[in-house]
């Protein structure tokens, strides 16, 4: 198999931690270069990893013809700039979450994707997670009747924890990206993919670090195609024992004839179904999809990440779209921005 050329601007903590090492890992790709402003990061991961070409200016890489593909893991308010000028050059494009700062951003990326004939990838790494696979076929299957209510909760360290840092949130302060548009983001795709796109937001959000100043602790409400409720809270907590909120990351929807519970972060899935004899005899049933041990913590969110890489990879040597399209994401982020503006205007935002 012909591998694809890729390579990798902005190598933060997701470069670092999951671009990085899942395209040297994987057969379809050779990292050939990678590109971040600060010339001693950069240096450094490319010793670690032996890769032969550094930039510290993305349109050199861009313009090298070393490349048939990108990952884009700059700071989000950069993502737009980025994706736009990789489409320009025919590079294909796996840009990190949220897509963009707004709407206007984010459909000029989408639309210069499509001009330019190039696959555009968005990484919301947690559709892939074979548990929310299988509650999504559960749910289409009808096993728990008519979905009525939903609730998506996930509480994450995110900047909170030290290898993150300070320079997250202080870095993008002004620009007011705060939890919800970060780790809210991810759960608001999930239900937007089990459920249909919101006809109606309201939220909350508040702060509670000192010395922040973005939300990092939110609460959002929504109304979903045929009159299906549902809510998401999401939080930066770094706690010491990442169990202490394990029962904090879980996505619910209760139907007419049953339940489910899907961990966000992986592995395991959670059902009940009022016709089910196996339901009536033993209640609600854990299921863990796919060969993932529910006491290794991460180890199905690591394998995601794989997953979401591959998939991109796939779609490219395929020629299909991404699983998580750039279309995809904008739902997400159209979602997002209503919740921050019914904040706001302290009012209903209608997005029918």
């Amino acid at each position: 198999m012909k591998q694809l050329n890729v390579g990798v601007i902005g190598c933060g903590h997701i470069a670092q931690q999951v671009h990085i090492p899942n395209y040297i890992e994987n057969s379809k790709s050779n990292l050939e270069a990678v590109c971040d402003a600060n010339e001693d990061v950069v240096n450094l991961i490319a010793k670690k990893y032996n890769i032969k070409n550094v930039f510290t200016d993305y349109q050199e890489l861009l313009k090298s013809g070393l490349v048939e593909a990108v990952s884009v893991c700059v700071p989000t308010s950069l993502h737009s700039k980025v994706v736009v000028d990789a489409a320009r050059c025919g590079i294909h494009t796996f840009c990190e979450k949220p897509l963009a700062l707004n709407i206007n951003e984010a459909d000029k990326m989408l639309a210069t994707a499509s001009n330019n004939n190039i696959n555009f990838a968005v990484g919301f790494n947690l559709r892939f997670l074979p548990n929310h696979i299988k509650a999504k076929e559960y749910l289409d299957k009808g096993k728990i009747g008519r979905p009525i209510f939903a609730r998506a909760e996930i509480i994450t360290s995110g900047p909170y924890e030290p290898k993150v840092g300070e320079g997250f949130y202080e870095s993008e302060a002004k620009k007011r990206i705060g939890c919800l548009f970060d780790a809210g983001a991810h759960i608001a795709y999930l239900l937007i993919w089990m459920l249909g796109e919101p006809l109606e937001v309201s939220a909350s959000l508040s702060t509670y670090k000192e010395g922040v100043e973005v939300d990092d602790h939110a609460a959002v409400t929504a109304k979903f195609q045929n009159e299906v409720l549902g809510s998401i809270q999401v939080a930066w907590s770094h706690l010491p024992d990442y169990r202490a909120v394990e029962n904090s990351r879980i996505l619910e929807i209760v139907g007419t004839e049953g339940i489910l519970q899907s961990d966000c972060l992986g592995p395991s899935l959670s059902f009940y179904n009022t016709t089910s004899l196996t339901s009536r005899i033993k209640g609600i049933v854990k299921l863990t999809p796919g060969k993932f041990d529910p006491k290794i913590p991460f180890e199905a969110l690591a394998w995601s990440y794989k997953q979401e890489i591959d998939d991109f990879l796939e779609s490219i040597v395929k020629k299909r779209e991404p699983t998580v399209s750039g279309e995809e994401g904008r739902k997400a982020l159209r979602f997002i921005l209503a919740a921050y503006e019914a904040n706001r205007s302290q009012s209903i935002i209608n997005l029918k």
